[in-house]
């Protein structure tokens, strides 16, 4: 099984509060990390790609990516993770792995054409989203999520789009999709409702460092209230004649660091606006 990773560690995490493993569990920790992810993503209305695996296609096929040197696990990368081609033949393409063994990638929909020995792959977990809605008449519509990293179909009142070219333009970082001259729809059709449908891949990738940051803040400060609400017991200790006396940590210190680190993500939040993602806020 592959060691997944995360938008930070449990290590960056405590590092922040001053604890250490001791005082609260590695699997604890993680927890909280995806609790801090799902609220990152909410501020951001994105998602932030880490890499689970890579490498390069030794062979495929229009429905799979194979890797003769790949030793994972039989189905570990079923429905919840996606691979993205991103150099070589299909480069730029995303799909959704369905199934896999040893070697292969089993993915759906197909590709536009068989993966080969240039193909080179990335695995992320699955951003796929499948967007129904009402048309409004207009030649553009923005995406729920952003920035795209690749759009996989488009359909009008039953009809597909050809992507690409003067059919479809795509401007990937604010999820604005506006349809061609070309296009065998030109209009997102607004003559009944639940006409139109986009599926399409979003995520920013690499992670930029305001966000490592800032999850490893909100993440920090859920640790506090963790701790707090469990009567917390990680002690500081100090010697006199008479004994040895174990003390825990004085609140008022405690709540000064917490202090801190509500400072810090407001700081973080401020700068997000024109780094990380120009549609936000």
């Amino acid at each position: 099984m592959t060691d997944l990773s995360y938008y930070c560690t449990e290590d960056d995490v405590r590092r922040l509060i001053g604890l250490t493993s001791s005082a609260i569990s590695d699997a604890d920790t993680l927890e909280l990390i995806k609790l801090a992810e799902s609220e990152v993503n909410y501020l951001t209305n994105s998602t932030y790609l880490i890499i689970q695996d890579s490498g390069t296609s030794t062979s495929g096929t229009t429905s799979t990516v194979v890797d003769s040197g790949a030793t994972w696990d039989i189905d570990e990368w079923n429905d919840d993770y996606m691979v993205y081609i991103y150099e070589g033949t299909n480069s730029g393409e995303c799909r959704v792995i369905t199934d896999n063994d040893g070697t292969t990638l089993t993915v759906s929909p197909v590709f536009s054409s068989a993966i080969d020995n240039t193909s080179k792959y990335r695995i992320f977990k699955n951003s796929y989203k499948n967007e129904t809605f009402d048309g409004d008449g207009s030649s553009i519509y923005y995406t729920r999520w952003y920035p795209i990293l690749s759009t996989q179909s488009i359909t009008i009142d039953s009809t597909d789009v050809t992507l690409g070219g003067t059919s479809v333009y795509e401007y990937k970082p604010e999820g604005k999709l506006q349809l061609g001259s070309s296009a065998e729809k030109t209009i997102w059709e607004d003559n009944t409702p639940q006409l139109c449908n986009v599926k399409y891949f979003y995520g920013i990738y690499p992670i930029p460092i305001l966000i490592k940051q800032l999850t490893e803040v909100i993440a920090a400060l859920m640790i506090a209230e963790y701790m707090i609400g469990n009567t917390y017991t990680f002690a500081t200790s100090y010697s006199i004649p008479e004994m040895n006396v174990a003390k825990g940590v004085p609140y008022p210190h405690f709540s000064k660091a917490v202090d801190v680190l509500k400072a810090k993500r407001d700081f973080i939040l401020t700068k997000i606006n024109t780094v990380i993602n120009p549609a936000f806020g």
